[in-house]
């Protein structure tokens, strides 16, 4: 079993991008992560659409989603492509973030020792390039956690 979690290869992942996505994929460009909040009530929605499931606005405003922690994760054992493959682990996790509403994001978590991975774990951004876009992925901190949503 390999030591830490690995990123995965999106050097061929092309993301689908629209007026509604668009400026999270801009957020991201500058190495922010930003989630939608309704700029009628105030509510955070997550995916990003036309309006606010809440109170059916369409008012906008994206704003940092603060600080994230492991709601979620799994492993995948799997092995490095080509010719005798090393063996890899991916971690595919939900992070949430306390200060945006408690949105969930499902990405990777790279760089974690299976063993001390835990839920509740703060994390922090790790930038990944796509085809296309920089996607976020989180590693694990020292830092404790937020509370919980």
């Amino acid at each position: 079993m390999p030591e830490l979690s690995t990123a995965p290869d999106l050097a061929d992942l092309i993301i689908p991008m629209d007026a509604w996505t668009e400026p999270f994929w801009a957020g991201t460009a500058r190495h922010e992560l930003l989630m939608p909040r309704c700029g009628d009530c105030g509510r955070f929605r997550w995916p990003p659409g036309p309006f606010c499931p809440a109170c059916q606005s369409q008012a906008v405003e994206w704003v940092e989603a603060g600080p994230g922690r492991i709601y979620s994760f799994t492993m995948v054992a799997g092995a490095k492509p080509g010719p005798g493959g090393e063996a890899c682990i991916h971690i595919p996790g939900l992070i949430e973030f306390p200060a945006a509403g408690c949105v969930r994001l499902l990405a990777a978590i790279v760089a974690a020792d299976p063993a001390t991975l835990h839920i509740g774990a703060s994390v922090h951004v790790d930038w990944m390039q796509a085809g296309n876009a920089t996607v976020p992925g989180f590693t694990m901190d020292a830092r404790p956690a937020e509370a919980p949503c």
